[in-house]
């Protein structure tokens, strides 16, 4: 089956000012520009040098399988990480997580396809995937449940942001109660609807992510010259060193894995809604 040249769309953008109307968002953009506009644009930066490589794969040496099975899952990251940062800069922390998530499983199952020569994508092919399904006047694209856990086990920079987000992102109470009602102690809670305001530990955390999973797919862009085309290398190895720094600052919201009586838990460092505001440590 041939492969058709991929339509590439490379640019990425910070998001739009939120309309006036859109009340609690505004306060989130204007803050995150202010406090945080050197993280947005590095993460801007990293998408656009994968929106560069994206177009450098678009050329007829790249034309396999394996680039198109690869691409459609780094096309979607791309999105979801593109998403999650304009859900940061609108105050949308909740949906931004899940978009984390998302992104490091289409990550994941890129690198497996990598790994494997897109073994399991061309056997999909052959087993007549792709179809006219007559009875139903259909194109048919037959569905094939797919993951890569195995990636996420191993993989140090995938599988801790993916547990992570995965355990924010489910309707856990501890996670819930982080997200939308950390003002709660221990003699009250303290819930909150639709707060859309900004927060300096939740915005760090999301965007700490983002740039570690930039750093992950441009390592994966260069390990594999022959089925990607490549961005300019010094440039992606400045971003990539600088980011690094940026994402591992002591100073910023992290989590770190802890044991408690015996189990295995989430200690959340630097945790504030104000950047002048005292910070705490949250445990999960």
């Amino acid at each position: 089956m041939r492969v058709s040249p991929p339509r590439v769309f490379p640019i990425a953008t910070a998001a739009a000012k939120p309309p006036s109307e859109a009340a609690g968002s505004a306060d989130a953009y204007r803050q995150t520009s202010f406090v945080l506009a050197e993280e947005v644009d590095k993460v801007v930066a990293g998408l656009n040098l994968e929106g560069a490589a994206a177009t450098a794969t678009a050329g007829s040496k790249f034309r396999s399988q394996v680039t198109a099975a690869a691409m459609g899952l780094w096309s979607r990251s791309w999105l979801s990480r593109l998403q999650a940062l304009h859900a940061v800069q609108w105050g949308n922390y909740g949906p931004a997580v899940t978009l984390v998530r998302s992104a490091v499983d289409f990550q994941a199952g890129m690198l497996y396809l990598l790994q494997t020569g897109a073994a399991e994508w061309q056997e999909w092919l052959d087993s007549g995937a792709i179809s006219i399904a007559a009875e139903q006047h259909a194109t048919e694209f037959r569905l094939h449940a797919f993951r890569a856990a195995e990636i996420m086990a191993v993989h140090p920079v995938l599988g801790p942001i993916y547990r992570l987000a995965m355990d924010l992102s489910l309707p856990h109470f501890g996670s819930t109660l982080l997200l939308v009602g950390s003002g709660s102690a221990p003699d009250h809670v303290e819930m909150t609807f639709g707060d859309r305001d900004f927060h300096v530990g939740l915005a760090e955390l999301t965007l700490g992510w983002l740039l570690e999973l930039g750093r992950a797919q441009l390592a994966a862009i260069a390990e594999h010259p022959s089925i990607f085309g490549q961005p300019d290398g010094e440039e992606a190895t400045g971003w990539s060193g600088a980011s690094e720094k940026m994402a591992q600052r002591a100073d910023r919201c992290r989590v770190e894995i802890t044991e408690v009586a015996g189990g295995r838990r989430y200690l959340v460092h630097n945790w504030r809604r104000e950047p002048r505001s005292a910070s705490r440590r949250i445990l999960l």
